[in-house]
């Protein structure tokens, strides 16, 4: 039980408007009960991350252990001033991520400047932030999610805001953090409820691109001549340049973010004859044909389903053909994200009815619930989870090995054990469509 006498000494002390009498007092009890040192401390590490908080100066302010004491040379023990300072220290590290502006989500073969691995799960506060090389997504407390791909230097300011000054970035915004904002040496990008990517090339080139929604992008500069903000809607691309105060219209091209896209959409791995489909709003599954890849849709997100999902597959194993009453269901009221895999081949060169296999896998950064592919489960979730305004094809599905059947040319899918990762291989066959919908925890 801290002494209400000891607890006043430390807030006059702290204040600095204790008298020398009060200091003296104060120091004889943290010399004599590790109880009342441990409470100073602590008051100490509130009082100096409340003062970082809310500081108007720009310069940080400069928090003594022990100010009072400092200012008027008091003889206070080496050893508590070691230990205060060592435990300061560390309390203040620990204090500065408590409160994060984001914390690590996932990361991809990720490392800063000094070759240090990032982690999943590690608090990021406000500061600079350098990706070397790989991929990190960034998770901030309002919702946003921001992928960044390395190399690449950002500048971490609160919750809402955000530097780039060399990189590339994509970003998700939910209606919680409408109004999130990166700025480069060359625009000014406010968010209106989208998902777009922003690219610095080394020379100062700052591209804006629209996947879904709008952004409003601005000069840095307000009071330039023509520094009128411009609107940038869904499947547009903008381009500024640190010298000049005009922000141009350029042909929309997404490859420049179709590394970090996936990462951020919840992807975090695809090999073999996997494709993520380009982020914008003509890339739908009803005009994509591909010979050559297993093409990956993104549809809804964090989608709660108030109906039974009735599903093909849902323990770890191979997919094999069962009745429709026996299908597995997920019960209603899970929090879900779903994908769609397609394969769309379609007749080309000398051999047009080909049967080639295409093989690959696919490894989601939360756990697999459930995985469709019969045509009637197929159809009766595209009601729930299919994308909207977008025309779904007909007659889909895929032809796995009847048990027992030893012929070649079936389709395979297999979810792996723990449950991230499915492993596909489809035979092409031109004039089919082979789809497969997945269906994965929500973040």
């Amino acid at each position: 039980m801290i002494k209400d006498e000891l607890q006043h000494w430390i807030e006059k002390s702290l204040n600095d408007i204790a008298t020398e009498e009060e200091l003296r007092a104060l120091e004889d009890s943290l010399l004599g009960d590790a109880q009342a040192l441990d409470h100073y401390l602590n008051a100490v590490n509130v009082h100096a991350s409340l003062r970082r908080r809310f500081s108007v100066s720009e310069e940080p302010p400069s928090i003594t252990p022990f100010p009072s004491f400092t200012r008027r040379t008091l003889g206070i023990g080496l050893a508590i001033a070691a230990s205060v300072a060592v435990i300061i220290g560390v309390s203040t590290l620990q204090l500065n991520t408590s409160t994060p502006t984001a914390v690590i989500a996932h990361a991809v073969g990720a490392y800063d400047d000094a070759g240090t691995a990032y982690t999943v799960g590690k608090a990021v506060g406000p500061g600079p932030l350098i990706v070397s090389r790989g991929l990190v997504r960034l998770d901030f407390s309002n919702g946003a999610r921001v992928t960044i791909e390395g190399p690449v230097r950002v500048e971490l300011i609160n919750e809402k805001r955000m530097i780039l000054h060399r990189g590339v970035v994509v970003v998700t915004i939910p209606e919680s953090a409408i109004g999130f904002v990166i700025d480069t040496a060359a625009a000014h990008v406010v968010d209106l409820g989208t998902s777009f990517g922003v690219s610095v090339s080394d020379e100062g080139i700052t591209e804006v691109c629209v996947f879904d929604g709008e952004v409003e992008v601005n000069s840095p500069e307000a009071d330039r001549p023509n520094a009128a903000p411009r609107l940038v809607k869904e499947g547009q691309a903008i381009r500024a340049s640190e010298d000049s105060n005009t922000i141009d219209s350029v042909a929309y091209e997404t490859a420049r973010f179709e590394n970090a896209w996936p990462v951020n959409s919840g992807v975090l791995q695809t090999t073999g004859s996997m494709r993520f489909v380009s982020p914008g709003p003509d890339f739908h599954p009803g005009n994509y044909e591909d010979n050559e890849h297993i093409v990956v849709f993104p549809e809804r997100r964090g989608f709660v389903s108030a109906e039974t999902i009735r599903v093909d597959l849902i323990d770890p194993g191979e997919y094999a053909k069962s009745l429709y009453r026996d299908k597995p269901a997920l019960s209603p009221g899970r929090r879900l994200t779903s994908y769609l895999l397609q394969l769309d081949a379609y007749p080309e060169g000398k051999n047009p009815n080909r049967r080639r296999s295409v093989r690959g896998q696919i490894t989601f950064a939360k756990p697999i619930v459930g995985v469709i592919t019969a045509d009637r489960l197929l159809k009766e979730s595209e009601a729930v989870f299919g994308m909207p305004d977008v025309d779904y094809p007909t007659a889909r599905t895929i032809e796995p090995r009847p048990e027992g059947d030893q012929r070649p040319g079936f389709d395979k899918l297999i979810l792996t054990a723990d449950r991230h990762s499915l492993i596909l291989e489809l035979r092409e066959n031109p004039g089919h469509l082979d789809q497969v919908r997945v269906l994965v925890e929500a973040d």
